[in-house]
């Protein structure tokens, strides 16, 4: 059962029952602020702060003054039961936050904004779409005619939105976000109008093409990228959405890569306030270590080159910056991976047009720009996948800005919240 949890700040008073007898300690190592902080809790440590979980009760964390952290619990392998305690705070440099847990009824649990959404709509523009939480792409479909909701898988959160094309071509774009709003439900229907072109709300802000888009996936092998795509079956499984953090998976089989037959998962986790998704790729059907790419689309790339950077000790970044919006503004995209998995960066080819209007169900990559990383048989390979839009705040049009948020995410990707059970 998908769990859905909800926002706003209520006092003490109001969740006096089942409170926690000892104290859960947030600590921010690092001497520098931070917003919307993800921080995580396994059930077990829930169990060692509380005791026995009641049934039928709604888990509140609440701060030292009795206010309710936005917070929600996921049931991560669908069992049934919750595994995971997800919310975010905000910390000055070094500040400890003592917090505590209370449960309560479900009509006495405080409601939370939403910040974080998952949209995969089934139907058509005519009689309208209705929002699945699981579904099966057909082999070789190519979005039309259109099944699914503006061709894709959508995630958001309150400053940037994704999509991923739910067909053969498999290749990742961007929504740029002008307000906070959760919009994927009604992007892509006859109300809202073209999202290729700017309205209030923002618009579809990249052209793909042949590209693996902003984030999209290829298997690199003998010198060459075989597209996670025109697999023989792909399904789409929401595992949990809420105010704090939204996760689904992407399942493949029947993926021919040189003669192998593999399958893979990409589970994708977004949280609010940041400009990145994690990605978590595993591949199952690998005789040996391989190389997963992830690329950036580069064919309407301005003046400019990718360029590579260590944003710290623990992770490299691989980035583009320039005039490549398809409202001809300032865009960033950016990979940032454990640097001890990088392999190598390279261009996939420029493709002719000729090339790319007979290959729509098995195409080749190219005008992407990728990193590779390794990857071992069944498991799991991480990186995150950063875009920021000029128009939705000007400071992106500064590459440096760009490149320094992402050495900022890198420290505190390096450095989490850390957790105490007192």
């Amino acid at each position: 059962m998908i769990k859905y949890s909800f926002v706003v700040a209520v006092m003490a008073t109001v969740l006096s029952a089942c409170s926690s007898s000892t104290t859960l300690e947030l600590k921010n190592e690092l001497a520098l602020a931070r917003k919307d902080a993800p921080v995580v809790l396994t059930r077990a440590e829930v169990k060692q702060l509380v005791g026995e979980i009641p049934a039928g009760k709604v888990l509140v964390v609440l701060d030292a003054q009795g206010v309710a952290i936005p917070s929600q619990v996921d049931d991560l392998d669908q069992d049934g039961q919750w595994d995971e305690l997800a919310l975010v705070c905000d910390f000055t440099a070094k500040e400890v936050k003592k917090l505590n847990v209370n449960f309560v009824d479900a009509d006495k649990a405080p409601k939370f904004e939403t910040r974080t959404n998952v949209h995969l709509g089934l139907g058509n523009k005519e009689t309208g779409f209705k929002a699945t939480d699981h579904a099966f792409s057909p082999e070789g479909f190519v979005g039309i005619p259109m099944a699914y909701q503006s061709e894709s898988v959508a995630w958001e959160n309150d400053v940037m939105g994704f999509r991923d094309y739910f067909d053969c071509r498999n290749a990742k774009d961007l929504f740029g976000k002008l307000i906070p709003e959760m919009l994927m439900d009604k992007i892509g229907t006859h109300e809202s109008g073209s999202y290729h072109e700017l309205s209030s709300w923002g618009m579809d802000v990249l052209h793909v093409g042949p590209s693996l888009g902003s984030g999209g996936l290829a298997l690199f092998h003998n010198d060459s990228l075989y597209r996670l795509g025109n697999t023989k079956q792909f399904e789409y499984q929401l595992v949990s959405k809420g105010p704090v953090r939204s996760v689904f998976d992407l399942k493949y089989s029947g993926w021919k890569v040189d003669g192998k037959d593999l399958s893979a998962k990409e589970r994708i986790t977004i949280w609010p306030g940041k400009y990145w998704f994690q990605s978590d790729v595993t591949i199952m059907g690998l005789d040996q270590d391989s190389e997963l790419a992830i690329g950036i689309v580069t064919s309407h790339l301005k003046d400019k080159k990718a360029f590579s950077f260590l944003a710290n000790k623990d992770f490299q970044a691989v980035a583009t910056h320039g005039v490549q919006s398809l409202n001809d503004d300032y865009l960033g995209m950016g990979i940032l991976l454990p640097a001890n998995s990088k392999v190598r960066t390279g261009d996939a080819p420029v493709l002719s047009e000729e090339i790319i209007s007979g290959s729509r169900y098995n195409q080749p990559v190219g005008q992407t720009h990728f990193v590779s990383q390794k990857i071992s048989n069944k498991t799991s390979a991480r990186h995150y996948f950063f875009a920021a839009w000029e128009l939705e705040n000007k400071k992106w049009a500064d590459q440096e800005n760009f490149e320094n948020m992402m050495k900022v995410q890198a420290e505190e990707l390096s450095s989490p919240v850390t957790v105490t059970i007192k």
